[in-house]
């Protein structure tokens, strides 16, 4: 009888823990249902970005995606700019040509202004074959545009340099990010010399 009654009690035991368990899994499956995120379906409509490409609605808050940098487009407007203003450009002699290339200092960066670029720009002829640079400017420079506007208006550019000698490296503090910094100070002008030396010599050559 003894042996009878604990087989009873076991089995009720084990009864019990199988609906406490199933109960359990239950709640747990319940729960994380009801809890979990629900896609959200964003608005199909869409933004035109400065470079005439356009980007939608995504993420939780459907918040306008970020506008794409790196076309020959968008360097093409800022060099255009570049060469509107008298620290970029100016010139010594009619015959002379100027001319403007960029490098973008902060290539990982999502989005598009403010945009940190090294310009290097110059005032150049070409004098029995031979290219010759009479005046030019390299500096880093803070690029900025109002991102709302759907074409390029080369009056709505503005840029920040740093100030020479002593103001140098204040200035490269205050205008540019700790990331872009570092890109400054270590910045290797060679290859913008180069590309700029081939653009003035393919035009004034031609």
């Amino acid at each position: 009888m003894i042996l009878k009654h604990q087989s009873k009690n076991k089995t009720a035991l084990l009864a019990i823990f199988a609906v406490l368990l199933l109960g359990g899994v239950s709640c747990l499956v319940w729960l994380n249902y009801f809890n979990k995120p629900r896609p959200i379906a964003c608005t199909q409509e869409v933004k035109l970005c400065p470079d005439n490409s356009t980007v939608g609605r995504t993420g939780p808050n459907c918040e306008f995606a970020k506008c794409p940098f790196g076309n020959d487009q968008v360097e093409k407007s800022i060099t255009d700019y570049l060469l509107t203003q008298k620290y970029f450009s100016w010139k010594t002699t009619t015959d002379s040509r100027n001319f403007c290339v960029i490098e973008n200092l902060n290539p990982t960066e999502e989005g598009l202004f403010p945009l940190y670029v090294w310009a290097r720009c110059g005032e150049f002829i070409l004098q029995n074959g031979k290219l010759e640079e009479l005046s030019g400017v390299s500096a880093p420079a803070k690029i900025d545009y109002p991102n709302e506007l759907s074409f390029y208006d080369l009056s709505k550019f503005s840029y920040e340099v740093p100030r020479d000698g002593s103001f140098y490296s204040k200035d490269i503090k205050t205008i540019f990010p700790s990331n872009v910094q570092k890109v400054i100070f270590a910045f290797d002008i060679a290859n913008l010399n180069k590309k700029i030396e081939s653009i003035a010599l393919n035009v004034l050559g031609e």
